[in-house]
């Protein structure tokens, strides 16, 4: 997993405007911030996200990480795919729940892999991108979906990372 920089650094303003107040230019400055270098040297194939409940995206009108990926996928110069898997199960909101533990729990079992794209992750390195990561919760309930679906190697990448002690 990479990640660029924390999120009580100065950028967390940006990160969050970006996330809830729809300020979707600044998704261009938050990728260009990203250190790119340990992902170009994984050699992923394909870009993804980590999916958002549709009803969630029709809520906010667009899914963070997906811009994220999008254009992370251009200086990596590697496809992006935001087809090949969903999220199945609206879980309630991971900065909403008490604890990790209850993070990674909530998480079980949420994303699936959407059958008509299995032959487009089949033996192919994917890396994951989200906008924050905390527990790792999201990152490794989307990997697990795509490692089992034959995926060769899954790696992530977030732009954020939130202290991990903040939840017990």
């Amino acid at each position: 997993m990479c990640g660029s920089y924390l999120y009580e650094s100065p950028t967390r303003p940006a990160v969050l405007a970006f996330k809830l107040d729809d300020v979707r230019a600044l998704g261009s400055v938050l990728c260009g911030m990203f250190n790119t270098e340990p992902m170009i040297s994984a050699e992923p194939d394909i870009a993804v996200t980590v999916p958002m409940h549709k009803s969630r995206v029709r809520e906010r009108g667009y899914n963070q990480s997906a811009i994220l990926a999008q254009k992370l996928s251009y200086p990596l110069g590697v496809e992006y795919r935001g087809d090949l898997s969903f999220r199945s199960i609206n879980t309630v909101s991971q900065p909403e729940q008490p604890t990790a533990v209850v993070r990674r729990g909530a998480l079980s079992g949420v994303f699936a892999e959407e059958l008509k794209s299995v032959g487009a992750i089949v033996g192919r390195r994917i890396l994951v991108v989200d906008d924050v990561f905390t527990t790792g919760s999201s990152l490794n309930a989307v990997s697990a979906t795509l490692k089992s679906t034959q995926a060769s190697w899954v790696g992530g990448a977030a732009r954020t990372l939130q202290p991990i002690g903040e939840f017990n």
